[in-house]
């Protein structure tokens, strides 16, 4: 059986390239390599083949199944995850793909997990009335805590080699699944919380964390702030991926970027009640985007997902933001707007410290969650801890 050598640091791709000619599917062909672990001369075969994103997962999953059969496990781990990417929630081919991707995905790093002190460990968190899995990497010599989590449609196993990378410089890290991720959302339903810090609080208290850095990706650059602002147990804060407001996202120029919120909100609050009487006569039929924004927010009810989207905004609750900030974006991220990284700067008035890092093309991780060079975004988190642990040691005394 193929297995990960962990006798060798952990290996992450670098680099972008285009895949297929629809740029949404090339992202996430370039998400399947660098964040997934598939090879990239699989990707580039299967990539051409997929002409729309209904072929997806026929393509992906008929890979993963040849992968497996010549025991490739990785690259099939991989592609059954990516396969389930745009199944709709129902459809059980995608459940069934979420799962042996998981499956996959332990016998591939099965010997992370084996041994009286394995590197790393699976702990269920006891949450309300299901559990939050969470990844366990423990250092050697820890530096220091980090907690880690995705955003919108993330799953652990994405993050893995990052997790793994940081426990290899020093820091124990805890990497877990929140309501409308992964496990909480595939196996109990359970959607996405505003109340970011509730799932936080969980697993800090329960591993009873002390002076954390928190780690949001994705959507979670707008959670993982927000959670630092109800929890005194995070000290350090880290957005990768600009996300201070959804409405701040829709384009660099502030004009434009108000413009479009206003058609927005033409479109959502003077037809709302249209779409809401279209959606439940079709049962979501054929109204992909509703039927998963409604999944994953918990309702049917375009009202009620406006109210959410909108509430992704940090401003009402600036004056909270006093912990130490890193917000690491992408020059090119296809899902916010370059501007919403200085937005999201301007707007931490009150935070202890502000950095940022923007990741631009020439370094290949200039897209989402610097997909295409992951290193560049940890090796930045790793450097700015260490430049503030300097900064509080030259603080150690002062009035």
């Amino acid at each position: 059986m193929e297995k990960y050598d962990i006798t060798k640091p952990i290996k992450i791709p670098v680099g972008m390239h285009k895949l297929n000619d629809e740029p949404s599917i090339s992202f996430q062909l370039n998400r399947l390599v660098n964040m997934d672990g598939c090879d990239l001369a699989v990707a580039q075969e299967i990539g051409p083949t997929i002409k729309t994103a209904a072929d997806f997962y026929d393509v992906l999953k008929n890979r993963a199944d040849l992968e497996l059969e010549n025991g490739h496990i990785k690259n099939a781990a991989a592609l059954y995850r990516m396969s389930e990417f745009f199944t709709d929630w129902e459809d059980p081919n995608g459940l069934a793909a979420w799962k042996k991707a998981r499956e996959l995905f332990f016998e591939y790093y099965a010997d992370f997990f084996s041994g009286e002190n394995p590197l790393v460990e699976l702990v269920n968190v006891p949450y309300e009335s299901y559990t939050l899995p969470t990844l366990k990497f423990s250092a050697e010599n820890p530096k220091g805590d980090i907690v880690m989590h995705g955003g919108f449609d993330s799953s652990y196993e994405e993050f893995f080699a990052e997790c793994e990378y940081l426990r290899e410089n020093g820091f124990n890290v805890y990497l877990f699944e929140g309501p409308g991720q992964g496990e909480c959302i595939r196996l109990h339903g359970a959607p996405l919380v505003m109340e970011w810090e509730r799932p936080v609080k969980t697993v800090t208290e329960y591993f009873d964390l002390h002076d954390v850095i928190l780690v949001g990706q994705s959507l979670g650059g707008f959670f993982a702030p927000r959670a630092s602002a109800f929890d005194e147990r995070v000290s350090r804060c880290v957005s990768i991926a600009q996300f201070g407001a959804l409405k701040m996202n829709f384009h660099n120029n502030a004009f434009v970027n108000g413009l479009v919120i206003a058609l927005l909100n033409i479109i959502l609050y003077g037809f709302g009640w249209l779409i809401n009487i279209i959606y439940a006569a079709k049962k979501g039929k054929g109204m992909a985007f509703f039927r998963t924004y409604f999944h994953r927010m918990g309702t049917t009810n375009v009202y009620r997902l406006v109210k959410f989207l909108w509430s992704i905004d940090l401003r009402p609750i600036a004056d909270k933001l006093t912990k130490d900030h890193l917000v690491i974006g992408g020059s090119t991220d296809t899902m916010a707007c370059r501007a919403g990284i200085g937005r999201q700067l301007l707007l931490l008035k009150n935070a202890r410290s502000v950095s940022s890092r923007e990741i631009t093309t020439h370094e290949k991780g200039a897209d989402h969650c610097c997909c295409g060079n992951q290193i560049a975004a940890m090796d930045t988190i790793i450097s700015w801890a260490e430049l503030m642990e300097k900064r509080d040691a030259s603080l150690k005394g002062v009035d």
